[in-house]
């Protein structure tokens, strides 16, 4: 959230130079001023890939907490104390002189703002919009981190607003499994190893043209609106998990076919592209208004992923191709599956299921036709 003026700045930080583990750590205030000039934010860009190194891993900050910040601060309410100390991050070392006791910081190399945006955006909307010049000398409490690469950063904002604040991080995730999967890291929780090929899935077929879920998935930074984006990126990995699962644990395949990440993100993505091509195939009108059906809605992502799993050991048993053709083959047999009524929100059906529990009641009703 760095100044709109072109010109260079320099800002001088009052600090103590201190480090935990491996990491320089400087703990000190600054001037909102100079904070306001010498930091950014690094935004969520729909528009990029999550795996590129451009990509961004923060929301845009909400213009309603913005304005209830700098309105706080220019009443001089609470005393006027805001004293909770900015976490911002350098990702190049700083320049820092022991004896001033000062960390100096330019606005061509700015400071990642990974905990605090609403309150410095806060401030410049006091400083710049209500003419609160004074608060331009208010005193800022600020921890810099020198971080050793971008996912210390991002996991240092997971931790903060996921764990101490339990405000959403499906962003940060979703950001942090794509980095992961292009770094190849070796310390990735076996736990976590999921998320990464799931969420890339998830990205792909949002943003294929030729997927049934074309910008249909509000993808983490995006606004899930209504009918034009049905469900959010977060339920659609979530609903993935037991198809993974089962390719990577259940059956082995992901292992015997897969020698990289890579390549079970492409393995894993061929076969969810060609199942939604199916649905898509044996009950198009339920496809033609998103508003109107909730197949591309929670209760049918997850059930039709719940459905997608047990037809993969039907047809893994069976020595089926995982492919289109196959797909719409099986589905086809479902009186359920194939009827848009069933999918209509008018006609109290599939619709009337909102819940995990009913999710797993509807994936019943879909399977009755396969059950051995």
């Amino acid at each position: 959230m760095p100044s709109t003026e072109d010109v260079r700045h320099v800002a001088s930080i009052d600090a103590i130079a201190t480090g935990q583990d491996d990491v320089r750590l400087f703990v000190g205030a600054a001037k909102a001023k100079d904070l306001i000039r010498v930091t950014t934010v690094d935004e969520y860009k729909p528009n990029l890939d999550p795996n590129d190194p451009d990509q961004g891993y923060q929301r845009p900050p909400e213009r309603s907490r913005i304005t209830r910040i700098g309105k706080y601060l220019i009443s001089g309410e609470g005393g006027g104390l805001f004293p909770t100390a900015v976490l911002l991050a350098a990702r190049s070392p700083l320049a820092y002189d022991r004896r001033e006791g000062t960390v100096e910081v330019s606005s061509d190399d700015p400071l990642q703002i990974v905990d605090g945006q609403h309150r410095l955006a806060g401030l410049k909307y006091a400083i710049d919009e209500k003419g609160a010049a004074h608060l331009g000398e208010y005193s800022i409490p600020v921890v810099i981190m020198e971080t050793p690469d971008r996912i210390t950063e991002m996991n240092q904002f997971l931790i903060v607003n996921g764990t101490a604040k339990q405000v959403r991080t499906d962003l940060v995730n979703m950001i942090l499994t794509a980095t992961y999967a292009d770094v190849d890291r070796g310390d990735i929780p076996k736990r976590d190893l999921w998320k990464i090929v799931v969420a890339n899935v998830v990205d792909r077929l949002a943003k294929d043209p030729e997927s049934p879920w074309y910008e249909l998935i509000a993808l983490p930074g995006e606004v899930s609106r209504g009918g034009a984006m049905p469900i959010r990126a977060t339920s659609f990995i979530t609903s993935l998990r037991p198809v993974y699962l089962w390719l990577k644990e259940a059956s082995g395949i992901l292992d015997q076919r897969c020698s990289s990440t890579d390549d079970e993100i492409d393995y894993m993505y061929e076969i969810v592209s060609a199942y939604w091509r199916a649905v898509a195939d044996v009950v198009p009108a339920a496809f033609e208004d998103p508003s109107q059906y909730v197949i591309q809605k929670t209760p049918g992502v997850f059930s039709l992923h719940m459905l997608l799993r047990h037809l993969l050991g039907d047809m893994y048993r069976g020595r089926r191709s995982f492919d289109r053709e196959t797909f719409a083959e099986f589905l086809s047999e479902s009186p359920e599956v194939t009827d848009p009524g069933f999918w209509s929100r008018s006609e109290q059906r599939a619709s009337v299921f909102g819940s995990m529990k009913g999710f797993q009641d509807l994936y019943d009703i879909l399977k009755e036709p396969y059950a051995q």
